[in-house]
């Protein structure tokens, strides 16, 4: 899935408090500090007057929440308003515009590793407020990094099962409101309407990551099945998402409906020339949704055996996107298979260049040179390539029986034999 970090919007709470009447005098205490801006001293009331034996008193623990929230304390702040709504649950009405608390001291312990204390923070918000996706959001990001998918994917859903009546109530508003009163409908319907592809976009991506490890073939097919419902939905909220239409494409091709991908992929790239005119995506994100997009679209016409097509289109996205090893791994594979040997090797030696390369894309490298070499006879140096793959990923079976294949062209028979021997060896592990 395309792995993405959602920034936290740590909100702000007005500083501009109203005195109002109050049940004790403590609390009118807490509240003219509010006022002034004191928040420090507005808590440290509180504190007192707790010690002294008011921890009952929920109205005192919310003014003590508020305060600690304009404190940026959000821990503090979460367990001030549970406190308060676990004294008196018919609080909760006095805090609706604070659920940011909750989600903020969630997301602090989520950065310490501390997820069963987020867990309960974003249970508690849940709780509390009910019509807020964000909660289910934060702990399907949990879930993901447990590597519980399906646990994810059901917090993405219930968070779009939640942003949905929350997308249309907003339309209904929005279609009666005034010019003074639509400008803040639009901002929610903005954020609702965010929230949902965000949602529909990650759960799917979920369950297209599942196709790969079903069980069954019917298993794998009702994931992609639940993926392009879901994408479905995400594209009646925005018909140009390029993310959206790449993702679907994706799905298209694994149900082997490939000009319905390519299709899309022409949508995906017009939905990036109108984010563009639109003003709402900058040319370095453009840039960079187009070399995504036009690489998936080369990987595709790479497995359809369309060489030359895939090969154009790799390059082109090689030109977007720089030396990826992604782009120049496919495109030196469309270049063995249309049998430009040649450019495949010139291609994979700057290949070997990209620095941050990890071991199973160094090996594969080199064995991909191997292959080149091979085609053009060239034995010693494709020994060579081989070796030099082995020595990183000493434990596939089939590279060393490559390996004595070649040794045996080369009449190194004492070496074919041990390179044979290794291959046996790995495949007789239980």
């Amino acid at each position: 899935m395309i792995n993405r970090r959602r920034i936290l919007c740590l909100a702000l709470i007005a500083a501009g408090l109203a005195v109002a009447a109050c049940a004790s005098p403590a609390v009118t205490g807490i509240k003219v500090h509010m006022q002034n801006g004191e928040y420090q001293e507005a808590v440290t009331l509180a504190d007192s007057v707790i010690a002294g034996g008011d921890s009952l008193n929920a109205e005192l623990w919310i003014w003590r929440g508020k305060a600690q929230g304009n404190l940026r304390d959000w821990q503090g702040a979460a367990q001030s308003f549970d406190r308060a709504c676990r004294i008196d649950p018919a609080l909760g009405a006095e805090i609706q515009d604070y659920w940011f608390v909750f989600y903020n001291s969630a997301a602090e312990f989520v950065a310490v590793e501390d997820f069963n204390s987020a867990r309960a923070d974003l249970e508690n918000g849940k709780a509390l407020f009910p019509d807020r996706p964000e909660f289910d959001q934060m702990l399907g990001d949990i879930a993901l990094g447990n590597d519980d998918y399906a646990l994810a994917i059901r917090h993405f859903e219930q968070a779009w099962a939640i942003s949905s009546p929350l997308i249309a109530s907003y339309r209904e508003m929005l279609d009666t409101a005034t010019e003074d009163s639509a400008e803040p409908i639009q901002e929610a319907l903005d954020a609702a309407t965010s929230n949902g592809l965000l949602s529909l976009f990650n759960a799917a991506t979920l369950h297209k990551s599942l196709f790969y490890t079903s069980g069954t073939p019917e298993e794998g097919q009702a994931h992609l099945a639940s993926a392009e419902g879901l994408l479905t939905q995400a594209i009646e909220l925005d018909p140009t998402n390029a993310d959206v239409l790449n993702l679907l494409a994706q799905v298209y091709l694994l149900e082997d409906r490939f000009d319905d991908a390519m299709s899309v992929f022409d949508d995906a790239l017009a939905g990036i020339e109108q984010g563009l005119a639109e003003g709402w995506l900058t040319e370095d994100d453009a840039r960079d949704l187009r070399g995504q997009i036009t690489v998936t679209r080369g990987v595709a016409l790479l497995e359809q055996e369309m060489y030359p097509e895939a090969i154009a289109q790799l390059e082109s996205a090689r030109g977007l996107l720089g030396d990826d090893y992604i782009v120049l791994g496919n495109l030196s594979q469309a270049y063995i298979m249309s049998e430009n040997y040649a450019a495949a090797l010139s291609t994979l030696d700057e290949t070997l260049l990209i620095e941050d390369l990890n071991e199973e894309q160094l090996a594969n490298t080199w064995y991909m040179k191997f292959a080149a070499l091979t085609k053009l006879e060239r034995d010693t140096e494709a020994a060579t390539a081989l070796e030099t793959a082995l020595e990183i990923t000493p434990d596939n079976p089939d590279w060393w029986e490559f390996l004595a294949s070649t040794y045996s062209r080369l009449g190194r028979r004492n070496d074919a034999i041990d390179a044979m021997e290794n291959a046996e060896r790995l495949r007789s592990r239980p």
